[in-house]
C-alpha cells in the first residue's frame, strides 16, 4: 500500500492507488532522506532505471483487472523529504483474439488514465494532462492539483507493458517541487538485451565450485529413484502454470532445472522464484564420505532484506565449514524405499529430518526441525507407479486437516510424468468439490 501521510491528501493518494497497489513490505528510514544525491535506482525486473535510492524503498506487487483480463507487475515506493515517489510497471494480459500485444497495452493505458481522471472529478482537484518525451520515450502526463497538494503521473507504454511513475507533493513541500520532478525526468526504459546480459552475469556469479564426484558415498537409493524417476535421467525442467487466478505471473514460467549424472545422482539444481526468474543454484558431490552440496542465492530488487540472526550474549559463534552448505543421511527400508532423510548444516548441527512411513499405496511424511519439533505432517496416496495422486496437508497444533489436494497425469515413453495437473478441495456456495489450482509441466532428457 501506498505510504500514508495523515492528510486530506493522504485519502486521495490511497483511494487513487488501491485499483493498482497491492500491499508489500516496507523498508524505510523513520525520517525521510532527502532525494538530492539519492542515487540510481536500478529495476532488471522491470528494465528500468531512475535517480532515487537503490535501497530504502517500499515494495508492492501490483494488478488491475481490465477487460482483456488482470494485468500484473511491481512498484516501488520512496518517502523523501522532496516528495514520495513510485515508479514501476505493470504488464498487460496476453491476448488470444489479437497478435499485436500493443493492443493490450493500450486497454491497460486507457484503464488506468480513466481511473485518475474519475477519481480528480470526484474530488473537484484540477487535471491536467500533456504529452511528454523523457530519454526519447513519449508518454502522457497527468497532473491533479487541490488545495493539499499535486499528483504527477506519468504513463508510459512500451508494447504490452505499462510504466507508471508517480511524484506526491504535499503543500507544505511546494518549494521541492522542481527538484523532484527532475527526478521524473531521470526515468529511463533500459534496453532489454543490455538487461539479459546482466542477468547472465548474475548467474554466472551465482554458480558454486563444483564439488568431488567420488569417492561415492554408498546408499541404497539414488536421487533420482528417491524423486520416482525412471530411465537414465539426465536433464529435467519444470515449469509451472496457475489455474486459479492468483498468482502474481499468470503465464508459464520456470521453477527448476535439475542435471543428473549417469548414476542418477543429482550434481546441479537451479531454482526459480515465482517471477521464474533464477534464485539459486545448488552443486552436489561427496566431501569425507558423505554426500554433500554447496549453494548460492541472486538476490533481486524486489527481494525482502534479508534477515540478520543474532547470537545470545556469551554465546560462542559456530564454525562453520565453508567447502559445503549442508551434507545429508539418508535411510531405506527393505524395498528401497527412502524411509528418512537427513539436513546436517555445515556448522555440523542436524538442519532438518524428514521421515517417511508406508502403508500400501499410502505414504505418511513428518518433517523435524532442528530442535526436534514437529513443523510439517503429509499424507499421501499414490498411484501404481508411485506418484501422488491425493495429498492431505494437517494442521500441526490439532493435526485436523489443513488442505487436501488431488492430481491428474499425463506420461512420456518412460513412465515419468510430463504434466501433472493440481485441484484444491475448496467449499463455495454450500458445496464441496476439486477446483483446478495450477499445472506443472516437466521437459525430461536422457542418457
Amino acid at each position: 500500500m501506498v505510504l500514508a501521510f495523515g492528510f486530506a491528501f493522504t485519502l486521495f493518494l490511497t483511494a487513487y492507488a488501491r485499483p493498482i497497489l497491492a500491499q508489500g513490505f516496507e523498508v524505510q528510514s523513520k525520517s525521510a532522506p532527502s532525494v538530492i544525491g539519492a542515487g540510481k535506482f536500478v529495476s532488471l525486473e522491470g528494465r528500468f532505471s531512475i535517480a532515487l535510492p537503490q535501497t530504502n524503498h517500499a515494495f508492492s506487487g501490483t494488478s488491475l483487472e481490465t477487460s482483456a483480463g488482470r494485468a500484473t507487475g511491481d512498484s516501488y515506493s520512496w518517502r523523501m523529504k522532496e516528495g514520495t515517489f513510485s515508479a514501476g510497471f505493470l504488464d498487460a494480459p496476453r491476448s488470444t483474439n489479437s497478435p499485436n500485444e500493443s493492443d493490450t497495452g493500450k486497454l491497460l493505458l486507457a484503464k488506468v488514465r480513466e481511473s485518475t481522471v474519475t477519481f480528480a472529478n470526484s474530488k473537484n482537484a484540477t487535471l491536467g494532462e500533456r504529452s511528454i518525451e523523457v530519454d526519447g520515450l513519449p508518454g502522457t502526463e497527468l497532473r491533479v492539483e487541490s488545495t493539499s497538494g499535486v499528483i504527477i503521473h506519468r504513463l508510459f507504454l512500451v508494447s504490452r507493458r505499462l510504466y507508471q511513475v508517480i511524484l506526491v507533493v504535499r503543500s507544505e513541500q511546494h518549494v521541492f517541487e522542481s527538484v523532484a520532478v527532475s527526478i521524473l525526468d531521470s526515468f529511463q526504459v533500459l534496453d532489454e538485451a543490455e538487461v539479459s546480459a546482466v542477468l547472465k552475469k548474475e548467474a554466472a556469479k551465482a554458480e558454486p565450485s563444483p564439488l568431488p564426484q567420488e569417492p561415492v558415498a554408498k546408499r541404497d537409493g539414488t536421487d533420482a529413484t528417491d524423486e520416482g524417476l525412471h530411465g537414465k535421467v539426465k536433464m529435467v525442467l519444470t515449469e509451472s502454470q496457475d489455474l486459479s487466478g492468483t498468482w502474481s505471473v499468470q503465464t508459464r514460467k520456470h521453477n527448476s532445472v535439475e542435471y543428473y549424472n549417469e548414476q542418477g545422482n543429482l550434481t546441479k539444481r537451479e531454482s526459480y522464484d515465482y517471477k521464474g526468474n533464477l534464485s539459486d543454484v545448488t552443486v552436489y558431490g561427496y566431501l569425507d564420505g558423505a554426500r554433500a552440496s554447496d549453494y548460492k542465492s541472486i538476490r533481486h530488487e524486489y527481494n525482502p532484506p534479508p534477515m540478520m540472526i543474532m547470537s545470545a550474549p556469551g554465546e560462542a559463534k559456530p564454525k562453520y565449514d565453508p567447502r559445503y552448505s549442508n551434507k545429508f543421511d539418508f535411510k531405506y527400508d527393505s524395498q528401497k524405499r527412502l524411509v528418512e532423510k537427513t539436513w546436517i548444516n555445515n556448522a555440523g548441527k542436524l538442519q532438518i529430518r524428514y521421515v517417511y512411513k508406508y502403508s500400501g499405496r499410502q505414504r505418511e511424511e513428518w518433517v523435524y526441525s532442528e530442535e526436534g519439533s514437529l513443523n510439517q505432517h503429509y499424507l499421501s496416496v499414490l498411484d501404481d507407479k508411485g506418484n501422488r495422486v491425493e495429498w492431505t496437508i494437517f494442521e500441526i497444533r490439532d493435526g485436523t486437516v489443513e488442505s487436501r489436494h488431488s492430481y491428474a497425469y499425463e506420461f512420456d515413453a518412460k513412465g515419468n510424468w510430463t504434466k501433472r495437473t493440481s485441484s484444491k478441495w475448496v467449499t463455495k456456495d454450500g458445496r464441496s468439490f476439486y477446483e483446478p489450482a495450477n499445472v506443472y509441466y516437466r521437459t525430461i532428457t536422457y542418457y
